[in-house]
């Protein structure tokens, strides 16, 4: 299975429960570990607004992961190379992503087209 979904805008709500220093704080540490994880891209994850990420079906574990712009341009792929990936590095499965994210279906000859875009 394949899907897309927009970034998470950053903008603080009425209803959002952390304080804006506490996920600075919690984005810094969080840049650190992502960033040994995936060292060609960490400049570039701030320039995401859409993830295509490819599922098992069986278990709803992400294997593969693009990062588009806004644009729709492909600007990184992972796992590959030095790079573990910030989807497929994780415990999220398919459930968790249709909870926090809208969550769009995608057929796999696009992201097939995505991912050879980067070799």
């Amino acid at each position: 299975m394949y899907i897309r979904f927009q970034v998470p805008n950053d903008q603080k709500s009425d209803d959002d429960q952390l304080p804006n220093s506490i996920k600075k704080a919690l984005l810094i540490v969080l840049k650190k570990i992502l960033s040994k994880a995936n060292p060609d891209y960490d400049d570039k994850i701030t320039e995401v607004k859409y993830w295509l990420v490819e599922i098992d079906n069986e278990t709803g574990i992400p294997e593969r992961e693009i990062g588009l712009d806004s644009n729709d341009h492909a600007i990184m792929k992972m796992p590959h190379k030095n790079n573990y990936g910030y989807w497929t590095d994780n415990n999220l499965l398919l459930s968790d992503f249709n909870k926090h994210f809208v969550v769009n279906e995608i057929r796999e000859e696009i992201f097939e087209d995505y991912w050879n875009l980067l070799d």
